[in-house]
């Protein structure tokens, strides 16, 4: 049964494996503060004004890169020679989702391309459109003397104080990585709100996943391209017109000349109707002789 509630932010816990059939879901109020959870078939489960799809540790790898603050639409190249060097393994099944950036340093979350691709296709035939992908990594607060952790399915995965982020066998080896900090153990992790440097955007290879809502910015751009269209249109009926009109007085000015010269010294009226009078005559003249 489907429930009836509707959450302003839903986020959907996506299995490490393929062959999953039911989805874990928290439910979040407008204050991000946790209101429920459940586990429901993907077309049963909650509506929201927000989706967000939670990657398993264990399915993500961390890279903070250097790359320049304003990339533009070079920034996915950019990521991609920086990664070369870093991954092995099938190139074409790689995902790189770029996160937070800070300076020049980039956050960015690689996964299997194929594996999120299969997950977001079973929410979208089930009418389920996510904004944003959240990697459990994300939802570890960032604390200046202490590195947090939380134990998920894979191990345990921490963020230290500097910023650097992995996932470990235990806490003890968390401990002896994060250095002489102490450890701040999160109890339900995936129920912690987002921070600003957790989530990312569906990057623009995962757009065909997304909502496709009404864009004012398409409606503007689509008046004035039909306003362009229409002034070019009377444009080119107005010059249409001209030539027309400038044919028709050559045309005009061309009979009187001939007319004139053949019946000079006849006052010109309509030299058309004169004319035509004139061969009526004529042709009357010869019926007689």
């Amino acid at each position: 049964m489907k429930p009836s509630h509707h959450f302003p932010l839903l986020r959907i816990a996506l299995p490490a494996d393929d062959d999953w059939t039911k989805l874990a879901w928290l439910g979040f109020s407008a204050e991000r503060m946790l209101s429920a959870r459940g586990e429901n078939y993907p077309a049963e489960l909650p509506s929201a004004d927000e989706m967000e799809i939670l990657l398993p540790a264990r399915c993500v790898s961390v890279h903070r890169l250097d790359l320049p603050a304003q990339a533009g639409k070079h920034l996915d190249s950019l990521i991609g020679q920086a990664l070369e060097d870093r991954l092995l393994g099938d190139k074409t099944d790689v995902l790189a989702i770029p996160g937070m950036q800070r300076g020049t340093e980039r956050l960015v979350w690689v996964c299997r391309r194929q594996w999120l691709e299969k997950g977001l296709e079973k929410l979208t035939k089930a009418g389920r459109f996510p904004d944003r992908l959240v990697p459990q990594y994300g939802l570890l607060p960032e604390e200046p003397d202490a590195t947090t952790c939380a134990t998920v399915s894979g191990g345990v995965v921490f963020r230290t104080s500097t910023g650097q982020m992995g996932i470990a066998g235990n806490e003890e080896t968390a401990a002896a990585l994060s250095g002489s900090v102490p450890l701040r153990p999160i109890a339900d992790l995936d129920a912690q709100p987002s921070p600003e440097h957790g989530s990312s955007p569906l990057p623009r290879s995962l757009a065909h996943f997304a909502k496709q809502g009404f864009n004012p910015r398409q409606l503007r751009a689509a008046g004035v391209l039909l306003a362009v269209w229409a002034v070019l249109a009377l444009l080119g009926a107005t010059i249409h017109w001209r030539q027309l009109e400038s044919r028709t007085d050559h045309l005009q000015h061309e009979i009187r000349q001939t007319f004139a010269t053949a019946f000079p010294g006849t006052p010109i009226v309509d030299p058309i109707m004169q004319w035509e009078s004139k061969q009526r005559e004529a042709r009357q003249g010869q019926g007689d002789a």
